[in-house]
């Protein structure tokens, strides 16, 4: 299987970020295009803050079909785009961009991603969640979870304007994560602490207050385990990492770049093995 093999009707995909060397998104999108056949080739670029606008004007000089924004550019980008869907702009947050006419279109699959994402760790009930963080993942995560009827919590270390704006949604300070997450049956971290070099959360004490039942969400998915997720497993609780979002995630922008919705070439996408080169 040529995975990305580039050839004169080749269209290019990309995802952005600073860091992006771990991100194994040109993986999953490559082997998608490849299983349907689409003449489709998907890199990675490492893009610095001060050179996400160069990277804008490039992707319209080369026109390119799309790319994904993830750390720190999903916000940042919205600026830059002709037009944003509805979503992304509650989201405040944009993690797809696609390219049509000559026009950016900007878009958030990171919400819906993560609902499609649950049933992967055997998880339907509905309840309490608390969300860790306030960047554009956590805000996506919890108006998705408010959505589909949680109760959301959001603890970040100052008060968040989307959270503030919501009256759905309540927020506690970081210091008081141990009682927000009080017999809470999801807990989602949406913060880059677990990455390698940054697992230090000061303490796990938010993980005994929850439910004895509670799923316990890292989005992060390098390392495969996290501080976080070994310190929910020693606790007997359900323990996932963002290997799942990102699958469903990526197969909804696929659909946004493409026109293809690849729910049967997902079917042969092994997250087990998607860490494999």
């Amino acid at each position: 299987m040529n995975e990305g093999r580039i050839t004169g009707e080749t269209k290019l995909l990309a995802v952005i970020g600073h860091p992006v060397r771990h991100s194994l998104s040109p993986r999953i999108h490559n082997r998608l295009a490849a299983k349907l056949g689409l003449p489709y080739a998907y890199m990675a670029f490492d893009i610095e803050a001060g050179a996400l606008g160069r990277f804008v004007e490039a992707a319209r000089v080369l026109d390119m079909a799309g790319f994904n924004a993830t750390m720190p550019h999903k916000e940042h980008i919205l600026p830059y785009l002709d037009d944003i869907d509805e979503e992304a702009r509650r989201y405040g947050a944009v993690n797809t961009v696609v390219q049509r006419d000559g026009r950016l279109l900007g878009f958030n699959t990171d919400g819906q991603g993560f609902l499609r994402s649950l049933p992967h760790a055997g998880f339907a009930e509905k309840g309490g969640a608390l969300v860790l963080g306030a960047g554009g993942a956590a805000k996506a995560v919890a108006l998705a979870l408010c959505a589909a009827g949680w109760a959301v919590c959001v603890a970040s270390r100052g008060p968040s304007d989307f959270v503030a704006a919501d009256p759905r949604l309540s927020w506690a300070p970081w210091a008081d994560a141990a009682r927000a997450a009080e017999g809470r049956a999801l807990l989602v971290n949406a913060t880059p602490l677990g990455m390698r070099g940054r697992e230090d959360f000061g303490g796990f004490l938010f993980l005994d207050t929850l439910s004895k039942d509670a799923l316990v969400y890292d989005l992060l998915y390098d390392p495969r385990e996290t501080a976080l997720l070994r310190e929910a497993r020693r606790r007997g609780l359900g323990a996932m990492n963002g290997l799942p979002h990102l699958v469903h995630q990526a197969a909804l922008s696929f659909a946004l770049f493409t026109g293809r919705v690849p729910e049967d070439a997902l079917v042969d996408l092994s997250l087990d093995t998607l860490c494999v080169p």
